[in-house]
């Protein structure tokens, strides 16, 4: 029997909501029947397929739920899967542990709805991201342009490490003020761009070029 609505985490209400369904049909079927006599009696495997709406902001859900069992006698919920929104992010493959703790950190204050403190983590991912790069003088300004100068990184990264140092200098200093979701959640966004550009992309594209080559040696 198909449900009528799940209890989710909205990734825009930020906490767990109800979502109501609003169409729901079958996904993939399969049989372990040899032939259509026997399928009465044959185990198998199915999907239902939901769209679902969040009951305070209106965002839809995609949700998978898979099924086995055998007709007219059982069947078992196997699984139950979001499809849409995701909430996986990027591998951040190649980063250092000291700016991945942080990174990892300004997540959890997100997901707690520490919009204050995921700035000040997000800020403190990029003077952590500047030593593992060997720049390591003055203010965090003066160290992202000692890296912009050195061609360490370009000056779009630098650009968006720039806005990020500003939110988490406000969340860090205007204490009368209250960040917002959306500033804290396109901080949070740009940090993982910065270090995806930087540590894991180019982790990716060396493995790539390595693979390449041994790929183009004679054999």
């Amino acid at each position: 029997m198909a449900q009528e609505s799940f209890d989710l985490f909205c990734p825009k209400c930020n906490i767990q909501t109800e979502a109501h369904v609003i169409a729901h049909g079958q996904g993939d079927y399969e049989s372990a029947a040899v032939n259509l006599l026997d399928e009465g009696d044959a185990q198998y495997s199915a999907q239902i397929l939901y769209v679902a709406i969040c009951r305070r902001c209106k965002s839809p859900f995609l949700i998978k739920q898979s099924f086995c069992g055998v007709p007219g006698d059982c069947e078992t919920l196997t699984s139950e899967e979001v499809l849409y929104p995701t909430t996986s992010r990027l591998p951040l493959d190649g980063v250092p542990e000291p700016v991945l703790r942080a990174y990892e950190q300004a997540l959890h204050c997100y997901s707690a709805s520490s919009f204050d403190a995921c700035a000040l983590m997000c800020r403190r991912c990029l003077e952590a991201l500047c030593k593992a790069l060997g720049a390591t003088s003055g203010s965090l300004q003066t160290k992202l342009d000692a890296l912009l100068k050195r061609q360490v990184i370009d000056s779009r990264l630098v650009e968006w490490a720039h806005g990020i140092r500003v939110v988490g200098n406000e969340a860090a200093h205007e204490t009368d003020v209250e960040l917002l979701q959306a500033d804290a959640r396109d901080t949070l966004d740009f940090t993982e761009a910065v270090l995806m550009y930087v540590f894991a992309l180019n982790s990716r594209f060396a493995a790539f070029s390595a693979r390449r080559k041994q790929e183009r040696r004679p054999g």
